[in-house]
């Protein structure tokens, strides 16, 4: 009974993960977009990204995904 207890305790006393940052939020969806990346990076930035930052993110790299796709288009057809 006394290991829950502890065990409890020692997880309560480990400080939350800091809220990250812009720069890294684009930065971990650009590394998505290109598919590149090891278990261990995504963990560590996930753990610090919030859902809002992701969602967000996600859809500035969707936007700039199919402005270059548009961009290459109209290039290629002039």
């Amino acid at each position: 009974m006394s290991d829950s207890r502890e065990s409890d305790l020692e997880t309560s006393a480990t400080p939350a993960p800091r809220k990250a940052g812009w720069r890294q939020v684009m930065a971990t969806m650009f590394w998505g977009l290109l598919m590149i990346g090891r278990k261990g990076t995504w963990e560590r930035d996930g753990a610090t990204l919030t859902r809002w930052q992701i969602l967000v993110g996600a859809l500035m790299m969707t936007a700039l995904v199919v402005a270059v796709l548009l961009l290459l288009v109209r290039v290629a057809t002039r």
